[in-house]
């Protein structure tokens, strides 16, 4: 074989080993590719939390999630009392008997019932976090120019959750007429506790409301010692499908203690149960009515006695018990007038050691009640003014009486 044919052989062999070693190096680099992006892990954007929707009248924080509302009112009020005064605002159960020939023709103003509150909610992953902070004025003697700033509500809620000072689930606050008397008809009840409260819807219509409550269960002051454990309330709310009527149950229970001594105790179970209700008869018209039960307690119902008396040589506790009931009507005028009528009442059982221990007692009452009627004027947007006339009695357990009668006048700002 001639030479240089020996050699174009060797030089295409060599050629073709090139050729596949380019071949191997290239499918080694595409595979070292291929299994470097497959173990190469995917980048995850961080998720930031969605804004929330702007509200009306709400504004938001610097970190763009917490928004805040300021609202409140800006409020005076006087009365003038035609018979039986008791110096102050409110419907008081101590205003003065009538064997004590009281003074008549008595005016009084104030401006501690106007208020100011902030709302605060924020979303987070298990809803919204919500939070109010509301005061006035009236923590003491708010009356003529007078006023000690008083915390009404302070709570926090997420979900189904509430810790905080806010309105008890045992009083009637929805159930209740619309007054111009700051505090309301007598039996209604306000009562704002310090509390761990848990709600759970059972439809669109029911709900349940369940609290620990803390504080002075009893508002007995005339006794040391005191409740060892919270007051447990609840409610059950049932709302029309129209929206038209509303149906609540209340229940309360505490323990009443005395404790003079380490070694001296005496308890006895405090207990109540109420019923409410709410109906549009039509958009112009509506019937509110309440009426509770209660047994052992002083503090829920406005001008309510104390929880028990005392007895210092027996060392028993004896329990009040008292029926209380209020019912309203409520008419809308026009878009800018409307009324209600109303009367409320307390009464104790007269029969039992609890009115016997306080037959000389001038401050405590055996009943007491009050009617009354009023016109609310809307003449702008956030502005109210009203005038009441309110008539009430009082009854101790020794059969002495108190009547008084009065107006009541109002202007009020909200914002």
């Amino acid at each position: 074989m001639p030479v240089h044919a020996a050699t174009d052989a060797e030089v295409n062999a060599l050629r073709d080993e090139v050729k596949e070693l380019k071949q191997l190096v290239q499918k080694l680099s595409d595979q070292q590719k291929t299994a470097l992006s497959v173990s190469a892990p995917a980048t995850i954007p961080v998720a930031t939390p969605t804004p929330p929707v702007s509200k009306p009248r709400w504004m938001a924080m610097a970190d763009g999630q917490t928004q805040v509302k300021l609202y409140g009112s800006v409020r005076a009020d006087a009365t003038y009392d035609f018979k039986g005064s008791n110096g102050s605002i409110s419907n008081g159960a101590n205003y003065p008997l009538n064997k004590d020939d009281p003074k008549q023709d008595s005016l009084n103003v104030s401006a501690a019932t106007s208020r100011i509150g902030l709302d605060i909610t924020r979303p987070t992953q298990y809803g919204d976090l919500t939070g109010k902070i509301e005061a006035d004025f009236m923590g003491g003697n708010g009356d003529n120019g007078n006023g000690t700033f008083r915390v009404r509500h302070a709570y926090m809620s997420l979900g189904k959750w509430l810790a905080g000072q806010t309105t008890s689930p045992f009083v009637n606050t929805d159930t209740s007429p619309e007054t111009v008397d700051f505090n309301g008809a007598i039996g209604t009840g306000t009562t704002r506790t310090v509390q761990v409260r848990y709600t759970q819807p059972i439809n669109a219509q029911q709900k349940i409301l369940v609290a620990l409550e803390g504080g002075d269960v009893e508002k007995a002051g005339n006794a040391a010692g005191g409740s060892r454990f919270p007051a447990l309330t609840a409610r059950y709310d049932f709302k029309t499908t129209d929206n038209k009527g509303l149906l609540q149950l209340h229940g309360l229970a505490h323990e009443n203690r005395v404790a003079p001594k380490d070694s001296t105790s005496e308890e006895k179970f405090g207990w109540g149960v109420g019923v409410g209700g709410k109906y549009d008869l039509t958009p112009q018209d509506s019937l509110v009515a309440n009426y509770y039960h209660v047994k052992g307690d002083g503090r829920y119902l406005l001008y309510s006695n104390s929880a028990y008396a005392y007895d210092t040589t027996t060392q028993d506790i004896n329990l009040g018990e008292f029926d209380s009931a209020v019912i309203g009507y409520q008419r809308k005028w026009s878009p800018i007038l409307r009324s209600t009528f109303a009367i409320g009442g307390i009464q104790y059982k007269d029969d039992s050691t609890y009115a016997n221990s306080n037959l000389t007692s001038t401050s405590y009452n055996k009943e007491i009640y009050n009617a009354l009627v009023n016109l609310i004027w809307n003449p702008v947007k956030n502005i109210d003014l009203g005038a009441e006339y309110t008539y009430g009695q009082r009854e101790t357990f020794a059969g002495d009486k108190g009547d008084y009668s009065r107006v009541n006048l109002l202007a009020k700002y909200s914002f």
